[in-house]
């Protein structure tokens, strides 16, 4: 009788491990899987204790333990070789015994995309890469961040070895067994095994950071230094361009050539040029993760060089009365004491992840969501804090109102020492988080008219809304949550508590946030608005935009496509409101567009009597209320040199610049100025 042939194989492999196998093994037995699997291990002749550990185990195990029979050494290819032979699962996951899975998920997760991708020949995963020096851990690779899942095919893996260990991979037994043996006779490292299976299918990949990578002065490849890796991988190269496919070898020749420029540069510092990195004296807890139980909120936090006000805003978090909850934090690559305050936190709610190059602050939230759990997720900014009973209030009012996407709340303004800001420090805007609550159709028509009034940093909001929706755009830094808010009202209505101060709220006077109203901040967010305007209307139902303004189109009916273009440009024309003068800069990028498409163009004439005409008189108008509004700051000293200057169309440019040139003498006007203007008179 044939046995069931297992879902997933787990391969562990080993030499040597003493010190880590116990570790490798809890992590094993840790897994929530709710199908058979087995576990095949590969023990390439160790000489320690590791024999003798395992053999223990595989008497105790809940699962099945087959230890391959004890071999002369083979070395690490042909362990491997030996070892996914060996395995009769479907898909096959790979632990190396001195690592370990830091989710009890990771099985589940990894079959379950293999399943839903029957495209992919493999999975992996996010990995912390863990220095068993010092405890330093950083987490790699900081890719896909736009997404909860990924994918990346064989010539982006051969430009960077993203995946970095077995340790983070399952692999479609199907694909394995393809893999020409000639890869497995070589010296093969995850990298080009990777490679070979992915000449059957891209890969998926997992954002969750779910293996610890541990680097240690016994390991394998982790004992040399940084110059002595990229040496070996150098001379490695060579046979991994001649049995890699004709599609891959270019980009494995360039990073072959990259190689050997890098190693070049760094042999002229000395035999052993290779910097590494100092010591830490502080370490963190290693995050892990515990799928028996989910918590009731995800609190994300994302942290960029916030040494002085991190204490206070984990502590807020920390203090609520509604303790049900995990808190991510994210530092994106401090440069001051942010993570070691942040790992000075003993708290089991906490995981703490650090990225190794700065991200920006979407990237770095959106980091942060990737790897939340519970169905509502909080977010707040590491230089604010919350009010004690701030998430117990929004959960009283979602549970109530259970159709809510989101919940926000006010937000009291505070200064530099967390005191509230007086009365003559307060901005303008102070009360716009003081929001009344509206339908879905009326916020996005807010939206349309002022831009933002939502206090990011008091947001609950369901999970759901970003799997749906999609994450921030880290493309933007001023106004990602705008973008994110304008998404969430086409699908779900939202509450504002208006009258609750549930957020402190902080304005830097060094100008260092987003808040800050700077000239870069300014210019900046402008940009980022006429990027909002041209997916502002996508998703919205004709039944929205018509309930949001029809009271401003020429004709609310829409009965064709072609008709709501041409509707939604007027829109963009002819709303008069504080968000006017972005939204007419749109309006003529939009009539530019419509007027070449020869049908839409059409009715535009019949219709809406716009010609390109039209388009002329518009593009005039824009710059005649530029000359009128005269907002641009007059420097002296440079009148013609101005940041903000080429934020502006070309006609009021040529306006400004000559509206400013009559204010200065003409003896202080450039040289090259003067002569053209005499050359001209001539």
């Amino acid at each position: 009788m044939t046995a069931t042939r297992p879902r997933v194989s787990i391969l562990l492999v080993t030499y040597n491990h003493e010190a880590f196998i116990e570790r490798a093994i809890a992590s094993i037995e840790s897994q929530r899987v709710g199908f058979d699997i087995e576990i095949i291990v590969a023990d390439d002749s160790s000489t320690d204790a590791t024999p003798a550990i395992l053999a223990d185990w595989a008497q105790q195990s809940r699962f099945a333990v087959r230890i391959l029979p004890p071999q002369p050494r083979l070395g690490i290819t042909l362990n491997y070789a030996r070892g996914f032979a060996a395995c009769r699962g479907r898909y096959i996951a790979v632990l190396e015994g001195d690592d370990e899975w830091l989710s009890t998920e990771r099985v589940h997760l990894g079959a379950e995309h293999l399943d839903a991708h029957p495209d992919h020949s493999m999975v992996a995963n996010r990995i912390l890469l863990y220095e068993e020096r010092d405890g330093f851990a950083t987490v790699i690779p900081a890719i896909g961040l736009a997404g909860f899942e990924g994918e990346l095919n064989a010539r982006r893996l051969a430009e960077v070895n993203w995946f970095a260990t077995f340790s983070a991979c399952m692999y479609r037994a199907d694909a394995l067994e393809q893999v020409p043996s000639a890869v497995f006779e070589a010296t093969s490292f995850d990298w080009m095994i990777n490679l070979s299976v992915m000449a059957f299918g891209p890969a998926g990949f997992l954002t969750q950071v779910m293996t610890l990578y541990r680097q240690h002065a016994a390991g394998e490849w982790s004992k040399g230094t940084h110059w002595e890796r990229e040496k070996r991988i150098r001379d490695l190269l060579p046979r991994y361009i001649e049995m890699a496919g004709p599609e891959l070898r270019p980009e494995l020749a360039r990073v072959m050539h990259d190689l050997e420029g890098r190693l070049h540069a760094l042999a002229q510092l000395g035999d052993q040029p290779a910097v590494e990195r100092a010591r830490n004296t502080w370490s963190a807890p290693i995050p892990r993760i515990d799928g028996a139980r989910t918590p009731r909120v995800s609190v994300v936090m994302a942290s960029y060089n916030h040494e002085r006000w991190i204490e206070e805003s984990i502590a807020s978090v920390l203090d609520q009365t509604m303790p049900d909850f995990e808190l991510v934090i994210v530092d994106d690559a401090s440069t001051d004491r942010t993570l070691e305050i942040a790992a000075r936190f003993d708290d089991p709610r906490i995981r703490l992840y650090h990225l190794e190059r700065n991200h920006g602050g979407a990237g770095a939230l959106n980091f942060a969501i990737q790897q939340t759990r519970a169905e509502f997720v909080a977010v707040i900014n590491s230089d604010d804090a919350w009010e004690p009973h701030k998430l117990a209030r929004q959960l009283e009012v979602i549970d109530a109102h259970p159709e809510l996407g989101a919940v926000f709340t006010a937000a009291r303004l505070v200064d530099e020492r967390s005191a509230p800001l007086a009365p003559k420090d307060l901005p303008s805007w102070h009360r716009i988080f003081s929001q009344p609550d509206r339908s879905q159709a009326q916020w996005l028509r807010f939206f349309f008219e002022h831009g933002n009034a939502l206090c990011h940093p008091s947001v609950l909001i369901r999970r759901e809304v970003y799997t749906r929706l999609g994450l921030y755009d880290n493309r933007m830094r001023q106004i990602p949550d705008l973008d994110q808010w304008i998404r969430l009202v086409k699908h779900w209505p939202i509450r504002v508590l208006g009258d609750e101060d549930l957020v402190r709220f902080r304005i830097l006077t060094s100008q260092q946030n987003a808040s800050a109203v700077s000239q870069t901040n300014v210019i900046r967010g402008k940009n980022e608005h006429l990027a909002i305007s041209e997916r502002f209307f996508d998703g919205c139902s004709d039944e929205m935009l018509t309930e949001a303004f029809g009271d401003a189109m020429l004709d609310p009916v829409i009965r064709w496509p072609d008709q709501r273009q041409c509707e939604i440009a007027l829109l963009w024309w002819n709303l008069d409101c504080p968000m006017r003068e972005v939204n007419r800069i749109h309006a003529l990028a939009e009539m530019r567009r419509l007027l070449g498409d020869e049908n839409v163009a059409l009715l535009l004439r019949s219709r809406y009597n716009i010609t390109e005409l039209s388009l002329h008189d518009l593009a005039g108008r824009i710059a005649e209320s530029s000359f009128a509004a005269g907002d641009w700051p007059v420097s002296l000293e440079e009148p013609w040199a101005d940041a903000r200057l080429v934020q502006t169309p070309s006609a009021a440019l040529a306006g400004e610049i000559l509206r400013r040139m009559r204010r200065v003498p003409p003896h202080r006007w450039p040289g090259r100025v003067v002569r053209a203007i005499r050359t001209r008179q001539r």
